[in-house]
């Protein structure tokens, strides 16, 4: 583990909801998190190619003749990440990856520790050649140059449908209703049949055997979704039971009194309930079923954390098979499972607390969903993954902790108002 997820584990460990500075705590570790800049300067480092304390224009001539020896235009930006803080694009992050000759593994790692991005999506022609040209040790050109040809053999097709088709053929899954020109691939199947091939022209073939079956993305995630979400909201589901025997409603008085807003929506009772608002005090924010008020530019919310943050509508949407962002899909995949763990726990055992083996098991349970579906592992610096990751390491009751801790994001908004 290097020194900066050692230190941000090490800070989760010192912050409990009892202590009476809390909430400062929490404004401070917001913090914390490293800009994209710091991020590079450690990949950097850890490359052994600068020392820690270089000046940018060391950075930036370094950059130039790495990218330069690799055959890649340098991009025209390069000052702005170490000046501005700007983050790159997923383009460029594949340039850096193959300008460093970094194997599959590393490149998975880059995007996810330094650009905190989804590391290879093989729905994608493009991601898919760039994992065997790098598993192959090929050169970015040689990659850009086995993309065309496969564009050229498929007159141009990319693999990738347009929105609305894309979004018919989700809620044909949806619905068990597969078109018969639509097959469904899952991402464990394509890595399979990737690192099979030796060469390029056995990739060529593969995409003119299959490229109808590139059709959308995070099919195996919005199964998992869909399914856990079945679990939790169905009839004397996981929330329904909770709510009856364990949940305590957030509430101003001493009695729940749920709005009306909330006895006709359901899906955002039960999603309130996940995050422990549950309750009247969320409707004197007046949020409209969003929680966007809560979360936009708060202070104890990493903007990192705050960007597609599980809601209300990117659910909706996911369980009725229309496409989201993958990012939103991801945040929301985790917050669900881990839900689903902790409260199926809580209700054979009758209270929340946490025993033996249940921390980590949690964490691997959370991470096996996420790589089945293609998405990087839970990185504790990555600001969203911490919210969890910090529930489960400081706290005997991770659900509780992590309520707690959107209970404190409602507090500063509120006490603002």
């Amino acid at each position: 583990m290097g020194r900066y997820t050692h230190f941000l584990e090490e800070r989760s460990y010192e912050l409990f909801s009892e202590d009476k500075d809390y909430k400062e705590e929490l404004l401070e570790n917001a913090k914390l998190f490293r800009r994209f800049d710091e991020a590079m300067d450690a990949f950097l480092v850890s490359r052994g190619t600068i020392g820690e304390r270089e000046t940018v224009e060391k950075k930036i001539l370094f950059l130039n003749h790495t990218f330069k020896e690799a055959g890649i235009k340098p991009p025209r930006n390069m000052r702005k990440w170490f000046t501005e803080y700007k983050r790159i694009e997923r383009k460029t992050a594949f340039q850096i990856c193959f300008a460093f000759s970094l194997d599959v593994e590393e490149s998975d790692d880059f995007f996810r520790k330094v650009c905190l991005q989804r590391g290879f999506d093989l729905h994608s022609v493009w991601d898919i050649v760039c994992f065997f040209s790098l598993s192959h040790g090929y050169r970015y050109e040689e990659a850009v140059s086995l993309y065309e040809d496969i564009q050229k053999r498929n007159n141009g097709d990319s693999g990738v449908l347009s929105m609305k088709k894309a979004g018919v053929a989700l809620k044909n899954e949806n619905e068990k209703k597969k078109s018969t020109q639509t097959k469904t691939i899952y991402t464990s199947v394509i890595t399979e049949e990737i690192q099979k091939i030796q060469n390029p022209e056995e990739l060529k073939q593969f995409f003119e055997r299959n490229i109808e079956m590139f059709g959308y993305r995070n099919v195996t995630a919005y199964r998992y979704i869909q399914n856990v979400w079945k679990e939790i909201a169905g009839e004397a589901g996981l929330a329904e039971k909770e709510r009856k025997r364990l949940y305590r409603p957030f509430v101003l008085g001493e009695n729940e009194k749920l709005s009306g807003q909330e006895k006709r929506d359901s899906l955002w009772k039960i999603y309130l309930q996940i995050l422990g608002l549950s309750g009247d005090q969320i409707s004197v924010l007046k949020t409209d079923r969003s929680l966007k008020p809560i979360l936009r530019d708060n202070p104890m919310l990493h903007p990192l954390a705050e960007f597609s943050f599980p809601d209300r509508d990117g659910l909706n949407k996911i369980l009725n098979g229309e496409l989201v962002s993958y990012e939103r899909v991801r945040k929301i995949l985790i917050l669900l499972v881990f839900y689903k763990y902790w409260v199926s726990l809580a209700l054979e055992r009758g209270h929340y607390d946490s025993t033996g083996g249940d921390l980590p098991r949690c964490e691997r349970v959370l991470n096996t969903y996420l790589l089945d579906a293609g998405y990087p592992l839970l990185y504790i610096g990555n600001p969203f993954d911490w919210t969890i990751l910090y529930s489960l390491v400081n706290s005997e009751f991770p659900l509780l902790s992590f309520r707690e801790f959107m209970q404190e994001l409602f507090y500063e908004k509120y006490s603002a108002t």
